[in-house]
Order: C-alpha cells, then structure tokens, then sequence
C-alpha cells in the first residue's frame, strides 16, 4: 500500500495551475484524472475542499484571508454553473482590486434574468437574477465576472462605503465606467450609496491609504484635496500625495511598506527630509499620516487636516499645480476650488463605517 503522500502530485501541481488555483472534480476527469485521487489528497492535508467538488492546494489557502476569499470566489462560480458571473466582492477580488478590512463571510454572483430563479441562497454565497448588460458580462482568468464598475456598484450598495470607495478608486484608475454601470440599477436597494461612490471616486488617486486619507475630507466636511499633484517653482517638481492648492497644504500617506523591511531604508527617509525641505521651501505645510491613524483614529487626522489649514488660511490664488497625464507630460490646470461634501448637496451616506 503506497505511503501517505508528503506533496502533491506533478500532473495535479500543474492541473490547479493552468486552472488558476482551483480544480474541480468534473475539470480533472476531464484532464483523465480520477477524481478520487483529489480526495485523498484533501485527506492528507494537500488540497483543501473549498465546496462541494472544488479544491485548491493547502498551502495557497493559508497564505491571506483575502487570498482565501479570492480561491473561494473562483470555486463559487463553478458551484453555481456555467450562465453565472461573479459579482460584489465576490468580482473584485477576481480582478484584484485592493481591499481593506476583512472579506465577506458569503460570496455573490448573478446570473441572466432568462437562465433561472431570481434568487437562490446557497450554503457559500446568493446568486441573484438580474438583468446585466453584455459589456458588463467578462471572462478573467477563466472565470466568469461582471466588470469592474459593476462590482464596484454592487458591493457599494450592499457593503461598507469605505471599503468600497478604495475599490471604487482603483476601478476608475483603468476606465471603469461606474455611472455607467450604475444606470442599470436604478431601482435597485441601496443605489444611493453606489451614487455616492461613484460621485467620490478619483482615478488619481494610487493607494488604499491615500483614499483613506480623501475620506476622512468627506467625512468630517474638510476641503477635498487634489490627489496626486504635481508641484514646484518653475515646472513639475515634486508629486505630492495630497494639495490644497488654496491652502498652500499638503498631506504625505506614509504606507508600511516605504520602510519595512529593506536595506535602503535610511537613505529613504533621508530622500523623505530632503523632499520635505523643498516642499517648505516652495510655500507649502505638510501633515504626514499613517496606516493606524487613518484606518482607526479618522477623528484624529480630520483634525490634524483641519489645524493644518486653518493654520494655512485660504489664499485667493492656489499654488502652481499640475496634474501629469501618461504618454503626454504635465499639463496645468484651470485654477478651481474643491468642494467639501456639503457644498455639493451630496451627504455621505449614514452607514459609511467599515
């Protein structure tokens, strides 16, 4: 009787690689792999059973909860058949938009109004029948996902804003149409907060921490920041993460990952007191923030924002600015103001906690 074996096997290796992760039982009898043979590996602790009939190796299930999630979303559209496209969080994962917090504990799909029930609550997550226009019907990695403004959309009416605002950042960052997605829900639960998100969203902006910075604007009623501006005396020097140009303010998002774990990290913050330095030499104050602040003490960094500029009083001409568009250089904007959420008439949403 052949030993209980300590890795998986070359050919199944190969098989959960070329599916992206998961294999299902009907994709290696397919291959003219028995589907026994999965099972026995569950049993010695090399595949993990995601559903019923769907298995991704242990090890890449245990790297991150997102991860996890992400495995589980492609085992969800396989359980829930071929006419069904992942959807919510559920899609954004698939796309690998960024996420904060923790993932959802139930994945979500759709499927076309003319391919079956309305509704079905499964054991893993709901698949909904909706009516989902063709351009928003994609195949990522071999699964079946609504786009990436649809995902937005959807996890914006159903989920924390916060959450869905960072997401809702990166789509817009490569062309994601939201108010175009949004069009098709209009009647739908929750669609105010999908408006308000795709109201808010900036594809300028290029982290989770950057957007949480934006947030905490929206949330205490601060002048919005220009994201990601370019400044300087002359012509574009510096890329600051955050501008009030009316201000002569700046906001500095410091993620972990500038310093933590790397040989050139004093020669980075070396680089960062030089940066600072110039900044204050071209007019402009700057606050700097982290992960903790921003992530868990919002009412603390709205309030260093709002000492910021009210030491900094606004200015009847902004700062030189510029905004830098790919392929084609820096380009100067008309000057403008960036309003607060109150000024808009647009009210955050009451249930905007993560």
């Amino acid at each position: 009787m052949p030993g209980r074996p300590c890795r998986l096997p070359d050919d199944i290796a190969e098989l959960i690689a070329r599916e992206h992760g998961v294999v299902t039982v009907a994709v290696a009898r397919a291959a003219g792999i028995d589907p026994r043979r999965l099972h026995r590996l569950c049993t010695a602790g090399l595949l993990t059973l995601l559903m019923p009939g769907c298995f991704a190796a242990t090890t890449s299930v245990a790297v991150d909860e997102w991860d996890e999630f992400r495995l589980g979303a492609r085992a969800f559209a396989g359980y829930c058949g071929p006419s069904s496209f992942l959807s919510g969080w559920s899609a954004a994962a698939t796309w690998r938009l960024p996420a904060i917090g923790r993932p959802p504990s139930r994945h979500s799909a759709v499927r076309p109004v003319d391919a079956g029930h309305s509704v079905r609550n499964t054991p893993f997550g709901d698949l909904r029948a909706v009516a989902l226009p063709l351009r928003h019907a994609r195949r990522v990695a071999g699964v079946q996902v609504v786009s990436r403004a649809w995902a937005v959309a959807d996890l914006a009416r159903t989920g924390p804003i916060l959450p869905a605002l960072v997401a809702a950042d990166a789509a817009a960052a490569v062309g994601a149409d939201l108010p175009g997605a949004i069009e098709h829900m209009e009647h739908w639960p929750g669609v105010r907060r999908a408006r308000w998100v795709a109201r808010y969203a900036d594809a300028w902006a290029e982290s989770p921490l950057e957007t949480l910075g934006r947030f905490t604007c929206l949330q205490y009623d601060l002048p919005l920041p220009v994201c990601n501006a370019w400044v300087g005396a002359d012509g574009p020097e510096y890329r600051v993460d955050g501008l009030w140009p009316f201000h002569g303010a700046v906001f500095e998002a410091d993620g972990a990952l500038k310093y933590d774990d790397r040989s050139d990290a004093s020669r980075i913050v070396a680089l960062q007191g030089e940066r600072e330095w110039r900044l204050r030499q071209l007019g402009l104050d700057v606050v700097r923030f982290g992960w903790d602040l921003a992530w868990h003490d919002r009412a603390e960094l709205a309030a260093r924002f709002a000492a910021l500029l009210r030491d900094n009083a606004r200015r009847e001409v902004p700062v030189r600015w510029w905004k830098q568009v790919p392929r084609v250089g820096a380009v100067e904007p008309e000057p403008a103001d960036w309003p607060s959420p109150r000024r808009t008439g647009l009210v955050l949403p009451a249930s905007w906690d993560r």
